[in-house]
């Protein structure tokens, strides 16, 4: 016999995997899917280098 827990869990996985699989196979109409993005300007920066140096507390 399997404890409560397992069944649970057991009918939890079956659920999802159904759930899953059905909305994976969903189709939705071509007149009510979103409009394309439009595109934007990417601007790019320059590197940064940083330096650091150990002031002479973090050598004590």
């Amino acid at each position: 016999m399997i404890s409560r827990l397992t069944a649970f869990a057991a009918t939890f996985a079956v659920l999802a995997a159904a759930t899953l699989t059905f909305a994976a196979g969903a189709q939705q109409p071509a007149s009510s899917r979103a409009p394309q993005a439009k595109q934007v300007r990417v601007v790019q920066l320059e590197t940064v280098t940083i330096v650091g140096h150990r002031s002479d507390l973090a050598k004590r």
